[in-house]
């Protein structure tokens, strides 16, 4: 199933429970946005610390069917997290996982 999630620059949000893999992209209309929609993703077990902003990966708005940011679970515990990378900005981020 698809969820959408919004993202904001305030806090990293999670966008998976613990252990689930799947693919994720940015909303193709721009449903929500405001900004740059600069939203970037790690992941890990407990919410990243601000610095961990600059290592993790950009969220892509898809251009084809085929054009999404494959997420995939290091362990049963780990987690996918996502922000913007400027604190006044909002986007909305599609996931779908299994």
């Amino acid at each position: 199933m698809i969820t959408q999630v919004s993202i904001t620059g305030a806090a990293w949000t999670a966008i998976t429970s613990a252990g689930e893999s799947g693919t994720c992209w940015l909303d193709e209309q721009d449903d929500g946005a405001s900004g740059q929609v600069d939203v970037r993703i790690t992941n890990g077990e407990t919410t990243p610390a601000d610095e961990e902003l600059t290592k993790a990966k950009l969220v892509y708005k898809p251009r084809g069917n085929d054009d999404v940011l494959l997420i995939a679970a290091d362990g049963v515990n780990d987690i996918f997290w996502a922000r913007c990378s400027r604190e006044d900005d909002t986007a909305i981020i599609s996931v779908s996982v299994v």
